[in-house]
């Protein structure tokens, strides 16, 4: 029985089947760009390729889900400190989303909001990698000039999309969505997304579908101050920092050949293969798979069949 068929014991490296969901404007971009085994017939919007939210959760190979796993292995699976830190909360979930419709203009609230109105979830901060792109674009905070008042007016004659900012993406860009963004993702972009674990959205406009809206809940989170840079291109990963903020670290990786050698150094680490295929460990990963390495082990990473590979790494900073 190798190291995959039982979780009694935490191996080095546990590559992660994801949960897919159904959304109206999703489509089957994961499974012509990944070979993802989408469920028939159904639109999917959202992998969850590293989860322990109830009910979407992800699995390892035995079976069991990363819920299971952080119950039996708590500190030993995440990190002491981050054990700590979220009270046996699974901090992070990350997903691949393909959004073959725009997306709702939507914004989400912070831990301090989240806590104040006694709300199940954490608060939800993300970032976004731009997988792919057919022309693609995300709104990203507000046009210059465009404060509480501006907004108001603008979504009392319901021309929201006026007063947000846009902008073209391209494979490899990235964004930080801290929260109080009003942000959207827009049809034919297809990305990676890491976040804290939580559902909470707060939708401000959605193109007329009959879903429910947030406007008031909204009001109170926008930050109307915030001035964010847009997308910020990284054509190759090279090792870079891409994002670093309160709850995640997100690093961006890259080998024409060799390999590389990766520690959990007080947090476990969540690497996604974005380009290529990756050994990893006794592990094969294939694009768009992803695999966790508990705290304190130390992974070795090579690219497969001759290919560059190239990998994002999530972690909590400690």
């Amino acid at each position: 029985m190798n190291a995959l068929q039982s979780m009694d014991k935490l191996p080095d490296v546990i590559p992660l089947t994801p949960y897919y969901r159904e959304m109206v404007w999703g489509g089957r971009r994961l499974a012509e760009l990944y070979g993802k085994a989408l469920p028939d017939d159904a639109l999917i919007g959202e992998s969850f390729e590293l989860s322990a939210y109830e009910g979407r959760e992800s699995r390892a190979a035995d079976g069991r889900s990363l819920r299971e796993l952080v119950e039996t292995h708590r500190a030993d699976l995440v990190g002491t400190a981050v054990w700590a830190r979220y009270g046996g909360r699974f901090p992070l979930l990350i997903k691949l989303l393909d959004a073959q419709q725009d997306l709702s203009i939507q914004v989400h609230p912070d831990d301090e909001y989240a806590r104040r109105n006694g709300l199940v979830d954490s608060g939800k901060m993300e970032a976004w990698y731009v997988l792919q792109s057919d022309g693609g674009r995300v709104a990203c905070g507000l046009a210059e000039g465009v404060g509480r008042a501006e907004f108001v007016a603008a979504h009392a004659v319901n021309r929201v999309a006026e007063v947000v900012r846009f902008y073209p993406v391209a494979q490899g860009d990235v964004l930080f969505l801290p929260p109080g963004t009003v942000h959207a993702l827009c049809r034919g972009v297809v990305l990676y997304e890491v976040q804290q674990t939580s559902d909470l959205t707060f939708r401000i406009y959605d193109y007329g579908r009959p879903r429910e809206l947030h406007w008031e809940q909204a009001l109170e989170v926008i930050d109307f101050a915030q001035c964010l840079p847009g997308p910020v291109p990284y054509p190759v990963l090279r090792g870079q920092v891409l994002v670093e903020s309160e709850h995640f670290v997100l690093r961006g990786c890259g080998l024409d050949s060799g390999q590389a050698e990766h520690r959990a150094e007080g947090s476990f680490l969540a690497l996604t293969v974005v380009r290529g295929r990756a050994r990893v460990g006794e592990c094969a990963l294939g694009t768009g798979e992803t695999a966790l390495v508990p705290a304190g082990r130390t992974c070795e990473i090579s690219p497969l069949g001759g290919e560059r590979l190239e990998y994002l790494i999530a972690s909590v900073p400690v």
